[in-house]
């Protein structure tokens, strides 16, 4: 029997803004796949900015292990000699691989085992889509290459380039501000509903040219014989989002379609992790998995098996500063360490900061966060979803301290992350600005 097709879409910057995981957005295409796949309600990544964040879920490895624990764009690079990505790995096995729209895991799509790069005029969602479809109604649907696999991402939900106005754009319908629900991790202002309605109307259009690509499987005939994972790199760009590791940073959409190997309808409240998406898709598959990859297939908890990780663990080191922190976290407890005693509040992000009204300057702002800092903190998520509250001085909390300490500890040492010597001198980025910007693919 042939094996299926596989389409990874990779969206930008989304968190879990979809309906599917209880926001107002209005996402009808990803309601229309969670009836005929699976809800994944408690996914993290393993990184906080897009580079790191992607790395994992093409290698199965941590930041720290794959090389990649940085931006692309700021000389970062997947060690692809090592911890080859799965667009490689997929092709040794016979499979056609095809790049629509966005990759930055190397600065060289075809290093990442990608055959043919199909190059949008931009990377926004409707370009990334229409030449997929215009692909899957002739070579895809013919089968005449073998199995293909498919990496597609697009531009959207990233806030807009260096554009001052945000998540406002032509193709975009804000909606009514007082329609959008303003999460716990952030306060709630006219400002930041203004922003979150820019952000919705973003959503939406990324739900509707998904929902397109879902028809043209249907009409083509190939939604039978093609797995399909929706995913994103990190959290949205908003305060306590993007590039830091609080859950609205680090908590994420996953979301399933494989016919006849995986049930439909499915919600699976276990942990599970970008890093654990290559080894779920190996086994699905059944092909062998490549020696020492560090996630865990979870394909047993999507068709309905008990068990699963107890543990989740993520990590932060370059994002626009240097700032390296790791943590941990069960069903109901975070736990993070960090090795330096950073900013006052951890959201520094180049797009917000361009905005016409940097919000983060309001007062009002200022005091929802504590301005307290902690080289280790502590939430218990059931009472504190917003991780506002370190509860690291109370004592209460030690038992829960104690396992979650022991379990980073250990995470540490088994994937010799050199972190765990906190002497703040983690690698550097083996290449500069100004030979990034000068690199041609290939080189």
């Amino acid at each position: 029997m042939p094996r299926p097709n596989v389409i990874l879409f990779t969206a930008h910057d989304l968190g879990d803004f979809l309906s599917t995981y209880g926001h107002p957005t209005p996402t009808l295409s990803f309601e229309r796949f969670a009836r005929e796949g699976i809800v994944f309600e408690n996914h993290f990544s393993q990184g906080t900015v897009c580079s790191p964040s992607r790395g994992s879920i093409v290698t199965g490895f941590y930041p720290h292990t794959n090389g990649l624990m940085g931006l692309v764009h700021r000389g970062w690079a997947l060690d692809v000699s090592r911890r080859p990505a799965l667009p490689s790995l997929l092709r040794a096995h016979g499979y056609r691989t095809h790049l629509f729209g966005f990759q930055h895991e190397h600065y060289d799509a075809a290093s990442l085992g990608y055959q043919e790069q199909h190059a949008a005029a931009n990377h926004h969602a409707d370009r990334v889509v229409d030449d997929l479809l215009a692909w899957l109604r002739g070579h895809g649907r013919s089968g005449a290459e073998g199995p293909f696999f498919v990496g597609a991402g697009t531009s959207e939900t990233h806030r807009i380039g260096m554009n001052p106005s945000g998540f406002k754009h032509e193709l975009y319908k804000p909606v009514d501000r007082d329609r959008v629900l303003v999460p716990p991790w952030m306060p709630d202002i006219p400002e930041i509903r203004e922003d979150l309605a820019d952000f919705y109307g973003c959503v939406a259009f990324l739900d509707r040219q998904f929902g397109r690509l879902l028809e043209v499987l249907d009409e083509t005939g190939l939604s039978d014989s093609t797995i399909v994972l929706f995913t994103t790199d990190h959290g949205a760009s908003f305060l306590h989002g993007k590039a830091s590791v609080y859950d609205g940073g680090v908590k994420v959409a996953l979301q399933m379609r494989a016919p006849g190997l995986l049930p439909a309808g499915r919600r699976v409240g276990a942990l599970t992790a970008h890093v654990d998406i290559l080894p779920t898709l190996f086994d699905l598959l059944e092909l062998p998995l490549p020696a020492g990859i560090e996630g865990r297939s979870f394909a047993a908890q999507a068709r309905g098996e008990e068990g699963g990780r107890r543990f989740v663990f993520g990590e932060k080191n370059y994002t626009n500063y240097y700032d390296p922190t790791r943590w941990v976290r069960t069903s109901r407890f975070k736990y993070i360490r960090k090795g330096l005693c950073t900013n006052v509040f951890d959201f520094v992000i180049p797009e917000l900061e361009l905005q016409r009204a940097d919000f983060r300057r309001l007062r009002s702002v200022w005091d929802f966060y504590s301005p307290r800092r902690h080289t280790e903190e502590l939430y218990d998520l059931e009472t504190d979803p917003g991780e506002r509250r370190n509860l690291i001085e109370d004592s209460p909390r030690s038992p829960q301290l104690a396992e979650l300490r022991a379990a980073l500890d250990r995470h540490l040492e088994d994937t010799d992350d050199p972190f765990r010597f906190l002497r703040n001198d983690l690698p550097l980025p083996r290449d500069t600005y100004e030979t990034v910007r000068n690199r041609q693919p290939g080189d």
